[in-house]
């Protein structure tokens, strides 16, 4: 038995339907770096001889946990920090403009969704078909929350057996792309109006603060086409209903290598230009300001 964790986004979905496609028996599980501990013990249980995980960076904790498998393999594209790799996992990391790329390479096989993958990821849509599985991802997120599994899990074999077309001429999936776009328009003078200007060491940084399901690349692209700046942060603010504790997740966008430092000081990753990290309490912005002088 077969298992697969991949990033709930484009480019893990992406990823996991050209892996999907050859081992089509796989379970299939959806994760991101903050959660990725809890998604593997999921699996614990189970009797797998190869575990997948794809698109999602690991730290200390869950390269060991990934190890408790038989054998455990990492196809990924972001910037790992230091680690003692164990004897059965086997890392395939490149840096490459998505996860997608890495995984159709390993796999030895050629794909058109890997150009899409590769657009949604590195931030340059160009494409219709990337624009709309870029859009579709977002608005599933939005429409179904917490039941957007089972919504990634059909897009993903759909993509794998059917194509990206199937998923363009689906009535129900146009219908709340439409929607999504029409909500997240509706937000535009929130973001203009609501985005602070700091100067941190010469560098010009925007910060947003949300506790809106606001995709990144919406917010960029709307802060982009009217004001410069060199670093972006957008504050993710929300309670963790179990914890009873605020949470700050925070997604980073620069010109240079700054948004990946800046991650890393809170314990999170990315790209050098695009990073993200998740603070378990309520982090002021004065506070991540006076963290990011000594690092920018």
């Amino acid at each position: 038995m077969e298992a697969i964790i991949s990033h709930a986004d484009a480019d893990g979905i992406v990823s996991a339907s050209l892996l999907i496609k050859v081992k089509p028996r796989s379970l299939l599980y959806f994760s991101s770096s903050t959660l990725l501990h809890k998604t593997i013990c999921k699996l614990l249980d189970f009797d797998l001889d190869e575990l997948y995980i794809l698109d999602v960076s690991p730290n200390r904790k869950t390269i060991l946990l990934s190890s408790l498998f038989k054998k455990a393999i990492w196809l990924d594209h972001h910037r790992w920090e230091e680690l003692e790799i164990p004897n059965n996992v086997e890392v395939f990391v490149k840096d490459a403009k998505s996860a997608a790329r890495v995984v159709a390479e390993f796999l030895g096989i050629e794909s058109y969704l890997v150009e899409i993958a590769d657009e949604i990821d590195s931030n340059n849509v160009k494409s219709d078909e990337a624009k709309f599985l870029r859009d579709l991802v977002s608005a599933i997120k939005w429409r179904y929350n917490k039941l957007q599994v089972f919504k990634f899990r059909q897009m993903v074999r759909t993509l794998a057996f059917k194509g990206l077309n199937e998923l363009e001429k689906n009535a129900e999936n146009v219908k709340i792309v439409e929607e999504h776009t029409k909500w997240l328009n509706s937000l535009i003078p929130e973001i203009l109006d609501k985005t602070k200007e700091f100067e941190v060491n010469g560098k010009k940084v925007l910060i947003f603060e949300t506790s809106k399901s606001l995709p990144v690349y919406f917010v960029y692209e709307k802060l982009k086409e009217s004001r410069s700046f060199d670093i972006l942060c957008i504050f993710y603010r929300k309670i963790d209903t179990r914890r009873k504790i605020p949470v700050t997740k925070i997604e980073i966008r620069s010109k240079n290598e700054d948004a990946l430092k800046i991650a890393r000081a809170f314990e999170g990753g990315g790209h050098n230009s695009a990073a993200g990290a998740t603070v378990n309490r309520y982090l002021s912005i004065e506070e991540f300001l006076e963290k990011i002088k000594s690092i920018t």
